[in-house]
């Protein structure tokens, strides 16, 4: 069952990661650039993208510390000061660059999957976001996340 539950969570990370390659790699240097979230502070597919990898990384790090049984997530987090440092934080990285940044962070979201013991799926953290989370949830979180922002950029975009 648990190894049913791994495949199932692996595939659509999969599907979800190509489809944002897909995405990444169709779009015009122009497009790269365009503004496609513009609430308070301007994002592009660049940014976006940017953020993805990053907070990838993060989650990663969240799934990790709760198997250790530590706090996910400090007192007094404001998510939107922190996605806000995006662009200073992973700065203005070329497709090539960004291709990189989401493999790499995929490969550690997959290393870590296939690491969850049966017992783990039910622990929890704290998500910025969406609060008490367990881990079977953040992984589902992390496939949305993608999901989500590839909406975005195609709706910012006005492609299809």
């Amino acid at each position: 069952m648990a190894d049913d539950k791994k495949a199932q969570l692996k595939s659509k990370l999969t599907e979800a990661r190509n489809q944002l390659k897909e995405l990444l790699n169709a779009l015009s240097e122009e497009q790269l650039t365009t503004p496609v979230i513009t609430d308070g502070n301007a994002w592009t597919p660049i940014n976006v993208v940017s953020h993805l990898a990053e907070n990838e990384q993060g989650m990663s790090i969240h799934i990790y510390k709760i198997r250790k049984g530590r706090e996910t997530v400090p007192a007094g987090f404001d998510v939107n000061v922190w996605n806000a440092g995006v662009k200073e934080r992973m700065g203005n990285p070329s497709r090539a660059e960004l291709m990189v940044m989401l493999d790499e962070a995929r490969a550690k979201t997959l290393e870590g999957l296939e690491s969850i013991e049966p017992h783990e799926w039910s622990l929890t953290g704290r998500h910025p976001i969406e609060g008490i989370t367990t881990i079977e949830q953040y992984f589902g979180i992390i496939t949305s996340h993608d999901l989500d922002h590839i909406a975005d950029i195609k709706k910012g975009l006005g492609v299809a």
